[in-house]
Order: C-alpha cells, then structure tokens, then sequence
C-alpha cells in the first residue's frame, strides 16, 4: 500500500510541528524558535530547536534535524508510512490508500503471508493457555519467563498435530499457497501438504516494525534425532541473515543508550529483558552478518558482545569483533564464566551479576589479547608476531582512520611494542588507501591472504563506511544559494549554467532535481523540497541543517555600529563549482593511480601515466580560475561540452 503525495503534504501541514514534538519535549519560545533538550542524546544545556516557519528541527549537539514526519521517524521509531499514518490519525485526516502497482502480485504475496503470520502467532498464543499448551507453559517456567514476559515476546506453542495449524488457518480463508509462502507448512514430493511446527515452543520472530515473519520452535522433548530448534526457512517475509530478534522492543533503549548488547539466542534477548537489560538483542537462526549490522548502526554505536563461554560462543565472539570493527562500531567483550550463557547466568545468579560483568567489558583488544594468551598463542615470538599482525588487520577495516592511532597505541601498549613500527606495519597492510578513500563511496575489500594455522582470520567481507554526509561542502553551498537567497535559483541556472552535472555526488544531484521541479510546480522551493518524499532521510536531515542555519542568522552584528559588506553570491557560486571540479580531478587521479598498481602491461601503465598528467594539469587550470573574473563561466560550458 501507498499513501498518495497530496495526503502526505495535508499531513504534514496540518500537523504543527511545535505541538508535536512539544508532547516529548519540554519547549521553550525564544525569538523565531522554541528550544528545549534534544530527546536524541543525553545534554544538559538545551540545543535542540524547532523552526515552526519552515516545519523544522535542528539539534546543534548531535546534528539530527528534519521536519515533523522526520522527528517522527526518529523518535518513535516507525518506518516512513507509519509515522504519516501516526500524525494522520493526531490530526484527523483519513487516508485513502492507494494500492501499489503489483504486476507480478509480489506485494499482494507478502501482504497474505504476514497476514497468516499474524494470525499463526495469535494461534499459537492461545493453544499456549489451552490444556493442551501445558508442557510448553512448564517449559517456560523452568525458564523464568513471567506471563508479562509471555505476553511481550507473543510466546506460544504449536498442536502436537500433522496438520492443526493448516487447517485452523485454512479455516480463515487462507490460501496453501500463502502458507506455503509464510513458511508454515512443508510440502512433500507426493503433493501432501503438513505443518512445519509441531508439539514445540513457539518463539516469535518480528522484524524491527514489530511484525510476525517467522518462528523459532523449542522441541520438548528428549526424541533421539529430533533438533533442538526448529526454525522458518527463507521467505518472501522473512530473511534471517537480515533481521535481529528483539529489534523491535530494544530499539528505542538503544537508541537513547547508543549501545547495543549482542547475545546468541532467542532465549538469552527474554531473559536479559526480564532482567532489565532492554537493550538485549541476537542474530536469528543465523551467525552474526554484515546486514544485520548495517540495520542496527542506525541505532548504536557501542556493540557489547555477550556470547556462551564455550568455544563455538567465542569463535562467535571473534566474528562478531570482526564485523563490529569493520561497521564502524566501538566492540566491548564480557567474558562469562566458564560453563555460562547469558540465560543460566542471569538464572543462577541474577541479573546484577550479568549487569556488572557489561557495565565492566573490556574493549576487543584487551578481550583478544586475553584470549590469545589463555590459549597459549602468546607463548613465543611467532606466535605473538601472528597475533599482533591479526589486530592490525581489524584495525585497519575500521574505517574512521582517527581512532587508527589510539587503537595503535592501546594496542603497542598491551605488546609493548613500538607505535611508529605498528603505524608502519599498518600503512603496509593497505590501511592507507581505505583511509584515504572518499567517505562518500562505498568499499568492499577482498582479503586472499592464507590463513594463519590457530589464529581467527579478519572477514573477507568488509561493510560500507558509515556516511557521515551526503553532499559535498560545495555542494551544500550550491543548495543553500537556490534555497536561501532571494533570486539565488535563478542565478545558478541562468548566469552560472549549473545542471545536475555539475554536482558530483548522487544526493547533491537528487537535491537539485528536487528543487528546480518544487520551483516549476510551486514557485517556491524551500517549503516543499524538505518534504519530497523521494529523498532519503540523511538527504532530508541535510536540507534542514542547510535551511536551519538560514533561518537562524546570527545576532552578533547588531551589537556592532558596522556596515556589513554585501555577499559576492556570483562568486561563491563561482568557487563552489570549481571546487566540485577540483574534487572530481582528485578522484579520477586516485582510480587511475589504483589502476596503474594492478596492470601488468607496460603499454597499458604508460597510458595511465599519461592520463594522471591531464589530471593534474587539469586540476591547476581550475586552480587558476579562482583567480580570474567571477562573472566568466565559459570554462563551465566547455567542461559540460566535454
């Protein structure tokens, strides 16, 4: 389903934004905004502000900012659709949704296989406090789990029966053919159609909007041959290596927390959460995986490894040290006691005993370095040699390049070995060229390197680094002129020549689109491009930030009897669009410079070589045209020509 464009603008326009993030947030008026404490991060000094003018917030410590549905979002945690469907019904708007166009009949597939997942949890839930549900309500209790609990997790269990569920959901005018895309049932070689969950616990799995899109049932008995755990296979709704069980009940303490606690099971997310450690989540029937990782970022900074104290529970924990290090988080490690998991410890011991062990994990590095000793690879030169060389290379995947050296200094600290022979040791690695890459790309980097017999291997796969801005500051620059000044679009189009050519990055493109067409069709830009529904939420967060601190001017000035000199804005346009040049020549010299290291061919380097000159002669000559005449853009038409 989709909420068409024109009820998403009446949204918006009909919900005061003051109002609405009034409701979470105390606010005070001050001269054009209101200000309070940002409900995203911790602060004690007030610089969060909303814009009711422009529709929009800004906080100065943490840089989130959008507008009303943005805040929304963040806040409450929803999807886009959810947040407009949650400020329609505040403000008493209906919404006559639109059906997608489903060519294929994809979305109706989806749409009746989280139907039957919904309706096989509600089924489950109730056979649970049937009579018959008796073993799995004396399996949850020797486990701990209170009635609130088993309410919060939709805990349940399956009939002991071929085919209880099919026909209870058949019965409800399902089809087979949406139970088999929900993954409930198994259809066999001979055509005959069963239950995939029978006699067991029911554990149910919703993604991070809080829908059902698969289980994970507990067997309850001690059946010779029988697995443990039974789980959904891959669906249309459901893929495990992309979801984490819990998401949608932590996520908002981690998001007020910034730090997540990853554990392995289903199980262990419950206990920790009964025991009020809400932050709790696990990968779902699953190792730990580089999606999964890049959906939680959004939420945390700060990952805390809680994994059994057996070795598969390590091993886990150096994966999960691994991957961390490459998404950009900050990895802690808790050593449970041996013969431990965060289940039976939190039940022997209680939860404080669990509590204290987090709130003192030590960073990955002391963790490993202990690891490494307790398994005697620290025990002569070599071996140490194997294990410092396996840091660096997960230091190096980290890919915000200033923690390299407080890493390399903890690190030559734990070893007492040289910093600068580490740094070196580093660089040779190839940490230089990822830390040198441009942020705004993505980077996936193939480790071919033979394993080290004994010693655990950095992942051959490495996550995109985080995006810390989606435009260049030229760029911004370019934007802010067409949405802040008067006559400012105009200029750039009409006496500059800027096109979506002239940007170089793919949001800075998108933006100006936006802009130029909300000119076209509303004659004034700035109040409707930070509410195009087809730019993303950074795009947007950065179009407020950009139209924030034009709504703000400073103060200052009327403090000083002094003529302000008027702005030259043909020249800052002018500089803006050599400096993207500029930028742009720097790239290509990299891409070629990379390319000349990995071709054999003399001719073909010579060729290169070559090119890295036209480069560089080209970026002078864009040097030089900060020198000349602002009003001559003649090099730009000629450079678009080109």
């Amino acid at each position: 389903m989709r909420i068409p464009p024109h009820i998403i603008d009446e949204v918006r326009l009909k919900s005061d934004i003051v109002d609405v993030v009034g409701e979470y947030v105390k606010l005070r008026h001050t001269s054009r905004n209101y200000l309070g404490l940002c409900p995203f991060h911790k602060e004690k000094t007030p610089s969060f502000n909303v814009n009711p003018e422009r529709g929009i917030f800004k906080c100065f410590g943490c840089g989130k900012a959008g507008n009303v549905i943005t805040f929304v979002e963040e806040h409450l945690h929803m999807g886009f659709v959810d947040a407009v469907k949650f400020l329609a019904q505040r403000a008493g708007i209906e919404i006559p949704e639109e059906r997608r166009e489903d060519p294929t009949g994809e979305y109706a597939r989806r749409d009746n296989a989280l139907r039957a997942l919904r309706e096989a949890a509600e089924y489950f839930q109730n056979h649970l406090a049937s009579s018959d549900g008796a073993p799995a309500r004396s399996f949850y209790t020797r486990r701990g789990f209170s009635e609130q609990t088993i309410a919060d997790f939709r805990l349940g269990a399956a009939p002991a029966s071929w085919d209880a569920t099919m026909n209870h959901l058949l019965e409800r005018g399902f089809a087979i053919e949406h139970l088999i895309d929900a993954g409930l049932v198994i259809t066999r070689e001979d055509g005959k159609t069963y239950d995939r969950f029978r006699g067991r616990a029911m554990f149910t799995i919703a993604d991070d909007a809080g829908r059902v899109v698969g289980f994970s049932a507990r067997t309850l008995t001690d059946e010779p041959g029988q697995p443990k755990y039974v789980n959904s296979p891959q669906t249309i709704v459901f893929e495990k290596s992309r979801l984490l069980y819990g998401l949608n009940r932590a996520k908002r303490p981690i998001s007020q927390q910034r730090t997540a606690v990853l554990v392995e099971g289903q199980a262990d997310v419950i206990t920790l959460h009964q025991a009020g450690i809400t932050t709790a989540v696990a990968s779902s029937g699953t190792a730990l995986t580089p999606d999964q990782l890049r959906i939680l970022r959004k939420h945390a900074d700060v990952i805390i490894l809680v994994f059994d104290s057996d070795e598969a529970g390590q091993k886990a924990i150096t994966r999960g040290i691994e991957l961390g290090l490459a998404a950009g988080y900050d990895v802690k490690c808790v050593a449970l006691p041996k013969g431990q998991d965060p289940d039976s410890l939190v039940r022997d011991q209680g939860a404080r005993a669990l509590q204290d062990l987090i709130v003192a994990a030590p960073s990955w590095l002391q963790f490993q370095t202990e690891r490494f000793r307790s398994l005697g690879l620290l025990d002569d030169a070599a071996q140490q040699a194997k294990a410092v060389r396996v840091m660096l290379e997960w230091i190096s995947q980290v890919p915000d390049g200033l923690r390299h050296p407080f890493l390399l200094r903890e690190l030559s600290e734990a070893f007492r070995l040289n910093e600068q022979f580490l740094a070196a040791e580093l660089q040779r690695l190839g940490s230089a060229s990822q830390t040198h890459a441009p942020r705004y790309a993505s980077q996936v980097v193939d480790r071919t390197a033979t394993p080290e017999p004994g010693v655990p291997q950095p992942p051959r796969e490495i996550l995109e680094p985080r995006t810390t801005a989606v435009m260049l500051p030229p760029e911004r620059e370019l934007i802010r002129i067409a949405l802040a000044t008067e006559h400012g679009l105009a200029l750039i189009l009409n006496e500059a020549g800027v096109t979506e050519r002239s940007f170089w990055s793919e949001s800075g493109r998108k933006i100006f689109r936006s802009i130029v067409v909300a000119e076209e069709e509303h004659g004034s830009a700035a109040d409707h491009v930070i509410h195009d529904p087809s730019l993303t939420t950074d795009e947007r967060r950065e179009l407020a930030d950009v139209l924030f601190a034009h709504a703000t001017p400073s103060n200052v000035w009327k403090t000083f009897d002094v003529d302000v000199p008027d702005v030259d804005l043909i020249r800052i346009v002018r500089d803006a669009l050599v400096k993207i040049e500029i930028h742009k020549t720097h790239q290509e010299i990299d891409r070629l410079t990379r390319a000349i290291d990995s071709t054999p061919d003399v001719d073909e380097r010579k060729q290169f070589v070559y090119d890295i000159t036209q480069q560089i002669q080209r970026r002078e000559t864009m040097r030089r045209i900060l020198e000349t005449d602002a009003k001559d853009f003649s090099w730009q038409r000629g450079d678009q020509q080109s």
